[in-house]
């Protein structure tokens, strides 16, 4: 909010800080540390809203959000926790072993191997 009142864009806009935001993320992975996690929204009560806010950050690597009220958890929890497929899709990719290969006929190399660990990490730390 802080960085949207300098600018004098109003902070939900998504376009006009989205520029901003992808720095923050690509910042990150560039040193090599855990990626950021979102600032707040305002609007303390509305999960659809909220739910769509939490996919926006999700989709440039945001790792989570903060959240100003208790109501919030579940609904950023759920955003972030892994996809219906993801820790199956996990499983087959590390099952075929580390040597570059195809699983469902897409290429697997070392970093759809990291992505597959990172997303059963994730798994593990949210019980799924």
């Amino acid at each position: 909010m802080d960085l949207a009142a300098q600018l004098g864009v109003a902070h939900d806009d998504t376009l006009a800080l989205a520029h901003a935001r992808s720095r923050v993320v690509l910042a990150s992975a560039a040193a090599g540390i855990s990626p950021p996690v979102d600032g707040v929204m305002t609007t303390v009560r509305g999960p659809e809203t909220l739910a769509a806010d939490t996919a926006h950050a999700r989709r440039p690597g945001f790792s989570g959000k903060l959240c100003v009220h208790p109501a919030q958890i579940a609904t950023v929890a759920a955003g972030f926790a892994p996809t219906d497929g993801g820790p199956r899709w996990a499983r087959s990719v590390l099952e075929a072993g580390e040597a570059v290969t195809t699983v469902d006929g897409h290429r697997v190399d070392r970093p759809v191997l990291e992505r597959a660990r990172r997303i059963l990490g994730q798994a593990v730390d949210t019980g799924g």
